[in-house]
């Protein structure tokens, strides 16, 4: 199994849209612009994938959740289609992404040396990173809502 780094444009779709539209269990497509260091025909059903907005182009970075990929497709015109389902917690992550120092370094290290592409292979130092940091996350924004929640009745 392949992990991957699906990294999103804030201006061209934006945090907003991917917050609405996105929900864990759905079934998704996406077209996977330029593909940097994907080996052996790229992602493979069963393959892990994080999605990510750069801080580049708008003001809401970071971590915004996960998935599970499908299928991932090459047409004869060159066109490649990334088909995943969303798994928790990223409706929570799409309502609190995860950013922070950490969350800036590991999406850095992935995508050396270029930065601007959309689908990145990551490897599996570098995607215990990423899952670590993305359970705690959600697991600190979790305990921070309970006890805001318990204080305020």
């Amino acid at each position: 199994m392949s992990n991957w780094l699906y990294q999103i444009n804030q201006e061209k779709w934006e945090p907003e849209r991917f917050r609405m539209e996105i929900w864990e269990n759905e079934r998704w497509q996406w077209t996977v612009n330029q593909a940097y260091g994907a080996t052996d025909g790229g992602p493979r059903p069963g393959d892990s994938v994080a999605f990510y907005y750069a801080k580049a182009g708008g003001a809401d970075p970071g971590f915004y959740g996960w998935a599970v990929i499908l299928e991932y497709h090459r047409a004869h015109d060159g066109d490649k289609t990334l088909y995943f389902r969303p798994v928790a917690p990223t409706n929570h992550l799409k309502m609190h992404p995860w950013w922070d120092a950490e969350a800036e370094d590991v999406a850095k290290t992935v995508r050396q040396p270029m930065y601007q592409g959309t689908l990145f292979p990551v490897p599996d130092e570098l995607w215990r990173r990423i899952r670590r940091g993305i359970t705690t996350w959600a697991a600190g924004r979790v305990g921070e809502l309970s006890s805001t929640a318990t204080s305020a009745a």
